[in-house]
């Protein structure tokens, strides 16, 4: 713990409003930030470019060149399986996150300038020092 301390510079009296307020502006808020979600096209030529795919789309090219083009439209087929696969993977991952969002608390108590403090979680910072109580349910910090 006390390295731990050391490494953020803070300590058991927590941070002053002045270095909480100097790395807020410094870190940014604390929040989980919703990723603005790009066109369908843009999601599906990003899988299609990806090292592993490319790949896939030169073994399926040299299975046409080389006349076994049952193998050319296997390797397509499994392009397109896996393609289908990751964006759904990551539409589902989008919507968990923007769900988990929802259960972060709005409100924590930290302790700023030696005293407990009720403090916006979208306003702690690296450094800060949280009492945590049972039930408590648990802010998602920069660190």
């Amino acid at each position: 713990m006390p390295r731990l301390r050391r490494e953020l510079a803070t300590g058991p009296d927590g941070l002053s409003a002045r270095e909480a307020a100097r790395r807020l502006a410094v870190h940014g808020p604390n929040e989980v930030r919703a990723k603005a979600h790009s066109s369908f096209v843009r999601e599906l030529v990003t899988q299609l470019v990806h090292p592993l795919a490319l790949l896939l789309w030169a073994a399926a090219g040299l299975a046409f060149i080389a006349d076994l083009a049952v193998l050319g439209w296997a390797i397509l087929a499994v392009i397109a399986v896996n393609e289908a696969f990751a964006l759904l993977q990551e539409r589902q991952a989008e919507r968990a996150v923007e769900t988990l969002a929802r259960y972060l608390p709005e409100h924590t108590l930290a302790v700023r300038d030696g005293r407990p403090c009720t403090v916006e979680s979208r306003d702690l910072v690296p450094g800060d020092v949280i009492l945590l109580e049972r039930a408590t349910r648990f802010p998602r910090t920069h660190v």
